[in-house]
């Protein structure tokens, strides 16, 4: 099964990212690990699962082409790094509206630490 990256898939990836990033925070400020390289783990794990993976086939695209070093000289390139960008966007702000709306509901709800 191949998933083909768009615009929504790019945004339902951000949501993942916010809706992940939020957790790890507070168990990560609840925990307080105790060596370097146990929060270097926990931090790669995180980011795997909920950054690096989502972005990798949701936004960017497992078969998406790599793009010439004089890419702004082609029409059809300059065509192909918009699509990737808008996509980007689609990503970076669907996560940030959806983090932005998480941390109000949280404030307002008196949130404390675990």
């Amino acid at each position: 099964m191949s998933i083909e990256p768009s615009n929504r898939t790019a945004a339902l990836a951000g949501v993942w990212c916010a809706i992940g990033t939020i957790p790890y925070e507070a168990w990560e400020q609840h925990n307080k690990l105790a060596s370097v390289t146990s929060h270097n783990i926990a931090f790669a794990v995180f980011a795997i699962v909920f950054l690096i993976v989502p972005a990798y086939f949701l936004v960017l695209g497992h078969g998406t082409k790599t793009f010439d070093t004089t890419w702004f000289l082609q029409r059809e390139e300059r065509g192909r790094y918009l699509v990737v960008v808008k996509r980007m966007l689609s990503w970076f702000f669907a996560g940030g509206a959806v983090m932005a709306f998480i941390s109000l509901l949280l404030s307002l709800g008196g949130y404390r630490e675990f």
